[in-house]
């Protein structure tokens, strides 16, 4: 049973949902819950998602399925860089809901009710897209540069889950997360496991910072938003949203976009656009250990994000070869 609680400790925006809603958002998760294996599927990938119609209103149940020891490695760093689980995301999504819900350039599902094993949004029309690369245009780039740029004009102190953010120094958070992650998954005598090996004593030597940490999207791409037809309509999987490094969703976004004049046009309406060139290689390298499971797909990385970004990516493969840059 879902722990009721007193009307002055629910969230401005759950006493909204339930007004214009006409029930109550604990009984439609509770409802949803209960039934959710009769609803359509709609999907499965981090969360089973199932659509459901309540009181003659359409919605989503989101239900984790990267938990325990089923996390994915991207998952499993998310845990360890943020203190990320999805019961302590799902407990506090209020608060991320409340900031994204009022970014006027780009709409967000309304947010009905979660608890630590599922969460509830109203469902939203639009067409999904597979990939990381977001359709050209000019607008879509400007718009999403707006968004962006808008949510990171508040800065934290400290990085995590939004609300709790008890991680004070993100780098070495990251950095112990790699040197762990090399040591158990990337150990071997094999090319591509000394070229990983290589990379990392080249970029533990050097030191990064960051302009600030606000709301970002850990795992940015396209395949995140709905569109009609080709226009950015809605940003609706919001799972990984959490108070990080905004040169973590820049850098990735930077290979993202094909208009980066557009997206720095509507990006510079709210903040200067911060230096990305000497950072992105560090979140580009913790994205790519997370291909451990599938190591061809590491590959995909030294080739489309390090190429022409990174300071190493001109060394001679005999360099590699050897172990050491």
């Amino acid at each position: 049973m879902i722990r009721k609680i007193d009307r002055d400790d629910i969230p401005e925006c759950v006493r909204v949902i339930r007004e214009s809603f006409g029930t109550v958002a604990d009984d439609i998760l509770e409802y949803a819950k209960a039934y959710r294996a009769s609803f359509e599927q709609r999907g499965v990938s981090s969360n089973e998602v199932r659509m459901f119609e309540y009181e003659g209103r359409k919605y989503v149940i989101k239900s984790p399925l990267m938990v325990g020891d089923s996390l994915s490695p991207f998952w499993r760093m998310m845990e360890q860089v943020f203190h990320f689980t999805f019961a302590r995301q799902n407990a506090g999504f209020g608060r991320v809901y409340n900031v994204l819900k009022d970014n006027p350039h780009i709409p967000v599902p309304v947010f009905v009710a979660a608890d630590e094993g599922a969460i509830v949004f109203e469902y939203m029309e639009g067409a999904s897209r597979e990939g990381d690369e977001f359709p050209a245009g000019k607008e879509n780039a400007y718009r999403l540069g707006q968004y962006v740029g808008y949510l990171h004009q508040s800065v934290h102190q400290n990085c995590g889950i939004l609300g709790t953010e008890d991680v004070t120094d993100f780098f070495s958070a990251a950095a112990s997360h790699m040197e762990a992650c090399i040591n158990a998954h990337w150990n071997s005598e094999e090319r591509m496991d000394r070229r990983v090996r290589a990379f990392w004593e080249a970029l533990r030597q050097r030191r990064f910072g960051s302009a600030g940490y606000s709301l970002i999207m850990a795992d940015m791409s396209a395949d995140q938003f709905l569109y009609d037809k080709d226009r950015i309509a809605a940003c609706v999987d919001l799972d990984a949203y959490v108070i990080g490094p905004v040169e973590w969703e820049l850098s990735f976004l930077r290979k993202q976009v094909e208009d980066w004049v557009s997206f720095r046009a509507g990006y510079e309406t709210y903040q200067n656009m911060p230096q990305l060139e000497e950072v992105s290689d560090f979140f580009f390298f913790l994205m790519a250990l997370n291909s451990y499971e599938n190591k061809c797909e590491i590959e995909d990385f030294w080739s489309g994000y390090f190429a022409g970004a990174s300071q190493f990516d001109s060394l001679p493969p005999e360099e590699w070869e050897n172990g050491s840059p």
